[in-house]
C-alpha cells in the first residue's frame, strides 16, 4: 500500500469521524433545545402560580377586612363577602391545578408557630422547636 493510498485511508477515517461527531453534536443541541423548553415551560407555570398566590393573597386580605369591619360594627353585605369567597375559591384551584401540573405535592400539616412542615409522628417543630398539638 502507497503512501498516498495510506493518506487517502486515514483522510477518510478522519472524514467519517468528523461525521459522526458532527451528528453527535446535534443530537445534544436538539436535547439541550428540549430541556430548555421544558425549563423555560416549568419557570413559566411558576410565575403563574406565583401570580395567583399574590392574587389569592390580596382576595384573603379583602375577605378579612369585611370579616373585621363587621365585627367593628360596620356590617358587609353578605352577598358581597360571597362572592369574594368564591373568588378565592377559584383562584385555590387554579392554583391547586398549576402545582399538579408542576409536580408540586399538597401542603400537609404545618407548624403553628412558624408553619414550618410536620410529618406525622412529630412532638416538636423540626424548624422552631415549637411544641405540636
Amino acid at each position: 500500500m502507497s503512501n498516498q493510498e495510506k493518506l487517502y485511508g486515514l483522510l477518510d477515517t478522519l472524514r467519517t469521524g468528523a461525521e459522526a461527531a458532527g451528528t453527535l453534536a446535534l443530537g445534544a443541541l436538539g436535547l439541550a433545545c428540549e430541556g430548555a423548553e421544558q425549563l423555560a415551560e416549568a419557570v413559566r407555570l411558576r410565575c403563574q402560580a406565583a401570580r395567583v398566590e399574590g392574587e389569592m393573597d390580596g382576595k384573603l386580605m379583602e375577605a378579612g377586612e369585611m370579616v373585621y369591619a363587621t365585627h367593628a360594627g360596620n356590617p358587609t353585605e353578605s352577598g358581597e363577602l360571597l362572592e369574594k369567597l368564591r373568588e378565592i375559591d377559584g383562584l385555590k384551584a387554579q392554583l391547586a391545578d398549576l402545582n399538579e401540573t408542576l409536580g408540586r405535592k399538597a401542603r400537609g400539616a404545618a407548624c403553628p408557630g412558624c408553619g414550618g412542615a410536620v410529618e406525622e409522628g412529630d412532638r416538636f417543630c423540626r424548624f422552631c422547636g415549637g411544641k405540636l398539638d
